[in-house]
Parts: structure tokens; sequence; C-alpha cells
């Protein structure tokens, strides 16, 4: 179980390192222990993810049942969850810097709560109307930029790496995060609900 404590803590860590503080990264712990506990932030994160798929549903329908949907959704944010932390173990091997490996997951996994709220929040001003439809793809943009840029720098500072290994790292993610939208929005494509 996780404490309302470290729960907080992690919060304010993720917030910190948003502020580009390099120091940041003391609010995580680099052990297995930590590393497994962070990934209660999936539960902190599920309700603004359920709110973006009704949102992206709400603009473009899909012709499948309720059940398909959550068999769906639900499992392409376990695997989502799971599957960028699997492949940094390769990654941070080569890297030499699996010693940091927990810290950084850690660190990475309570971001995610702030990048997907900051993504609903976005989400629900353009769908609102607050922010117009001719800026809402400028807007976008610049939320996954300073999303790319905030992980770049969770990777330079939890692993002490470089920022063209930090880069690399944000652009496996981001391949990872579009393969796996690519494969999920495929269970839809052809399907007539029969």
């Amino acid at each position: 179980m996780i404490s309302t404590r470290e729960v907080a803590l992690s919060i304010y860590g993720a917030c910190q390192l948003a502020k580009f503080d390099r120091a940041a990264v003391r609010y995580f712990d680099d052990t297995p222990e930590a590393f497994w506990r962070s990934f209660h932030a999936a539960a902190f994160a599920l309700p603004a993810y359920v709110l973006l798929v009704l949102l992206n549903f709400a603009e473009n329908p899909v012709n499948a049942s309720g059940a398909r949907i959550l068999i769906i959704e639900s499992s392409a944010y376990v695997i989502g969850w799971v599957i960028f932390p699997l492949i940094m173990i390769a990654v941070t091997d080569t890297l030499n810097r699996f010693d940091r490996y927990f810290q950084f997951i850690t660190a990475w996994n309570w971001a995610i709560v702030l990048q997907v709220f900051l993504f609903l929040a976005i989400s629900a001003l353009v769908a609102d109307g607050r922010v117009p439809p001719q800026i809402s793809g400028f807007v976008s943009l610049i939320a996954v930029i300073a999303i790319l840029v905030y992980q770049g720098f969770i990777a330079l500072v939890a692993l002490n790496i470089r920022a063209p290994a930090a880069f690399m790292i944000v652009a496996i993610d981001l391949l990872v995060a579009l393969v796996l939208n690519v494969v999920t929005r495929s269970f839809y494509r052809g399907y007539t609900g029969a």
C-alpha cells in the first residue's frame, strides 16, 4: 500500500520537476518498492484518462458496444503503463544506468499524472469553446512540446545522462504511445457492432 504522505511528496516532486528543479529527484526513492508503489499513479490518472476518452468519442464517435470500448480502452491503458518501463530496462542497461532505473521510472510514473490532467484541461477548454477551434491545434501542439521537454528533463536528471540520450528516451516513449494508439484505434475500424 502507499501512504498519503508518499503520494503528496511524489506529486509535489513531479510539480518541482515541471519547474526544472534538478534536486526534485530526491522526492522519489530509488528502490524496487518505490518503483512498484509508483504504479498507484495510474489510479490517480485514471479519472482524467476516462474523461479524455469520453471527450474523444464525443468528437469522433465509434460504432462499438460499451463492453468492447471498455475492453479495448482498459487494455490499452494497462499496456501503456507497463510497456515503457519494460523497454526502459534494456535502454538503461545500454546506457549503463540501470542503477538509476527505479528512481527514474518512479519519477516518470508520477509525472504522467500531471501530463494527463494537462491534456484533460486543454481538451475540456477546447470542447467547451473557450479555446477557439482555429487555435486549438496550436494550443495542443504547445502542450505536447511542453510535455516532451518535461519528460526529457526527467530522463536527464533522474538517469544523469546527456541531452541526446534523454531525447532518445522521449522519442521511444512517443513512438510507443503512437503505435499503441494506432493499434487501439484499429480495433474500432471496420467494426459494425454485429
